[in-house]
C-alpha cells in the first residue's frame, strides 16, 4: 500500500501550535489557567509550610533548650489550624482573581449581543 497522494488530515484543534497561537494572538484570556495552576502552586507550598511548622516546632523547642515539650506539642496542634486558616484565604483570593476575568467576558458577550450604533 502506498502513501504517496493520499491526502494529509487537517491539524487538529487544541495542539501545541494552537497553544502557541492563543498565546501570542490575545484573542483568548489565558488567565483563568494560569490562577488555576498559581493556585495549585499555593497550595503546595501552604501545605509543605504547615507540615514544616508542625514537626519544627518541637525540634525548634528542643534546639533552643526547652525543657518542655509544651511549645513543640503547642506548634503540632496551630499549624494546622493556620494552614486551614491560610487555605481558605488564598482559595478566597484566587477566586477573586477568577472572577475578574468571569466578568470581562461576561461583559464582553453582553456588548456583542447590544444592537450596534
Amino acid at each position: 500500500m502506498s502513501t504517496v497522494g493520499t491526502p494529509v488530515p487537517p491539524q487538529q484543534e487544541g495542539g501545541f501550535q494552537e497553544l502557541i497561537k492563543r498565546f501570542w494572538g490575545f484573542d483568548h484570556l489565558i488567565g483563568s489557567a494560569l490562577i488555576k495552576i498559581i493556585y495549585y502552586v499555593g497550595l503546595a507550598v501552604i501545605l509543605i509550610t504547615t507540615v514544616l511548622a508542625m514537626f519544627g516546632g518541637g525540634i525548634m523547642g528542643a534546639m533552643m533548650g526547652g525543657q518542655g515539650g509544651g511549645g513543640g506539642f503547642a506548634m503540632f496542634i496551630l499549624a494546622p489550624i493556620g494552614g486551614i486558616i491560610y487555605l481558605v484565604f488564598w482559595r478566597f483570593i484566587c477566586e477573586m482573581w477568577l472572577l475578574m476575568f468571569l466578568m470581562y467576558n461576561r461583559m464582553g458577550e453582553i456588548r456583542d449581543r447590544l444592537p450596534p450604533r
